[in-house]
């Protein structure tokens, strides 16, 4: 009698389990939303939280480049990078540093644009910080917004 009685609450069990199994698979398939690269890069930009990776390259930012401008023309992301060069994480600000200036290189009057929104003034004073990797991104960054022409830099 044992057995009949496994059986029969398995299979009630059983029942039961794929009801809820189907019912969560079909709200993931209707929620879920793949990331672009862009959105993956926003997204953690928006957090604060730089690492290196795949969105933090120079083929990333011919790509994606003009993406910064945002929605509304008002460079909100660039903003936000710009802030990061004050955080107190040396890496996130170094990541800010390099992501800064290969905006600069590849987007149209980039320069001007990073110059006016103040990101020579914080990233000038990197150049002379303890962290050596934070200083060479600084520099980089530096020497971006200074050359005007960077296709005939090698």
């Amino acid at each position: 009698m044992l057995p009949c009685t496994y059986i029969s609450f398995n299979a009630l069990f059983s029942n039961y389990f794929a009801t809820d199994v189907s019912v969560i698979h079909k709200l993931l398939v209707e929620n879920y939303k793949d990331m672009s690269r862009w959105e993956v890069y926003k997204n953690e930009v928006e957090s604060g939280r730089l690492q290196w990776g795949s969105t933090h390259t120079e083929a990333f930012f011919k790509e994606n480049a003009r993406m910064l401008e945002g929605n509304d023309g008002d460079f909100h992301l660039l903003k936000v990078l710009i802030a990061l060069l004050s955080s107190k994480d040396d890496d996130v600000a170094a990541i800010a540093c390099y992501d800064i200036g290969e905006f600069v290189r590849h987007y149209p009057n980039g320069r001007q644009i990073a110059k006016r929104l103040g990101a020579k003034e914080l990233v000038m004073p990197l150049i002379e910080h303890d962290n050596v990797e934070l200083q060479r991104h600084a520099l980089q960054c530096v020497s971006k917004i200074m050359v005007q022409n960077w296709e005939y830099v090698k």
